[in-house]
Order: C-alpha cells, then structure tokens, then sequence
C-alpha cells in the first residue's frame, strides 16, 4: 500500500508561517522539544512558561479518548489577579493577590489515521510516513464532538500539563489551517483554558 513520508518541521512551517519545528527553534532555543527530549529531567523549569513546546496530549470525554498520534505544540500562559490600592502620600500601590486565573493554552497540531504511522528520527528532525488514501476521518469526528459539547475535557496524557496541574481543559475555540496537498492531514489549533471542579454547598 503506498505511503508518503513527510517532515513535521516543513507541514508546520507551511501552515503556521515560520513556526518551524522542532530543528531549527530548539537550535534557536525558542521551542522546546518536551516529547522526544532526555527523561532524565525531573522539574519542569519554569523559565520556559509562555514558550511553545511539543508534548504527547491525549484527551477524554465520556469515557472516549483522543490521543493526537503527532505530538501537539502548545503554548501555556498564566497570570494572577492581583487588587492594586493607592494611599494618599504613599509612592507606588499597596498590592493584594487576590487569585490565580486560569492558564491560556494554544494547542497547534495535526490530526492523522494512526493507521500505517511510522516515526523516522533523524539529523533534520522527525519524518512521518502516512497512508495517503487514510483520511482520519475517526479522529476529526471526535474533536468535532469534544469541541460541540461546551463541557471540560479531560486531561489523561500531558506531561507538560501534569507539571501545572491542570487535569481539565475547556476549549473555547477551533480553528482548521489550510493546507494544500496534504488531504490525510487535518491541521487544527485550539485556543483553551484550565478547568477545575467546584463544589458548591446551599445552605
């Protein structure tokens, strides 16, 4: 059955205009490769928040998950409320931390058939090889319907997640890239944030 290898590093480059990954960022040390990296790194270092990094990321809803076989780039930012008082006479403001907000993801990917997918490592980066008559039409229905329901999905595989503590996300938006000749890739980004749960108590 015919098969097409492909670069991750030149689809990414195509669909979001220069966000060449993983080779030539990592060389940049703007992007890092979470994923495929040494395991031998326990903490997560903190300096890298706010930078695109690849991790495996599988989703669940229902009790159906959605493992993405090309290991998304994702973008994680957070911020805290903070009330800022000013006082007559007094330089400057008297400062409150009130609560940290949710962490904003990007999640930029691609959704493929996990059927006939093999991984090449090599000098330039990672290959894929695909089967171009497999449209992941399994795939692209079930994000469709985690996107449709309105409701939290959980976390079941990030190990970049895991470091923040998120275990829920809701999506908030989708988006399909074009990309030309490449009919057994569906691009999608998501724009998310963190989710938790709540009790609430009536008295």
């Amino acid at each position: 059955m015919a098969q097409v290898l492909f670069e991750i590093s030149e689809l990414y480059g195509r669909v979001w205009g220069g966000l060449v990954f993983p080779e030539l960022l990592r060389r940049a040390n703007s992007v890092e490769d979470f994923f495929f990296k040494d395991k031998k790194e326990a903490l997560f270092p903190a300096t890298k928040i706010g930078r695109p990094i690849q991790s495996e990321l599988t989703l669940r809803f229902n009790n159906e998950d959605l493992k993405f076989t090309i290991p998304p780039i994702i973008t994680l930012a957070g911020s805290i409320n903070v009330i800022e008082t000013v006082v007559a006479g007094l330089d400057g403001s008297i400062k409150e931390v009130a609560s940290v907000n949710d962490y904003v993801l990007n999640i930029k990917g691609f959704l493929t058939s996990t059927v006939y997918t093999d991984v090449q490592d090599d000098q330039s980066g990672f290959s894929y090889r695909l089967n171009p008559n497999e449209f992941p039409e399994k795939e692209f229905r079930q994000l469709r319907r985690f996107f449709e329901a309105k409701q939290s999905l959980e976390v079941v595989e990030s190990r970049l997640l895991s470091y923040f503590n998120i275990k829920k996300i809701l999506v908030k938006s989708i988006n399909y890239p074009e990309l030309e000749g490449y009919t057994f890739i569906v691009p999608f980004e998501l724009e998310c944030v963190s989710d938790v749960d709540f009790k609430l108590i009536i008295e």
